[in-house]
């Protein structure tokens, strides 16, 4: 595996500006978030959003636990174990 030089990083990092910037300026219109109530034309969509938000708790269906494999450090060693 080669050693990543600072110049590498630098010209991935400047190409990466480069692209978003040219991308935002491209854009004709600046983008706006979907409403919240999409079956409303928006002329009906409420000014505060908060009144209109619905929590969904949902419960997990209770699943046949597998045995999995986890690893931690005690004294400075890598134990694994199945759990």
């Amino acid at each position: 595996m080669t050693a990543i030089d600072r110049r590498e990083v630098l010209r991935v990092m400047l190409g990466g500006a480069v692209v978003a910037t040219a991308g935002l300026a491209l854009m004709p219109v600046s983008a706006k978030s979907a409403p919240l109530a999409m079956s409303k034309s928006l002329s009906e969509v409420t000014e505060n959003p908060v009144e209109e938000a619905v929590v969904v708790v949902r419960r997990r269906r209770w699943v046949h636990r597998r045995r999995r494999r986890v690893c931690w450090w005690r004294r400075g060693r890598r134990i694994c174990r199945w759990r």
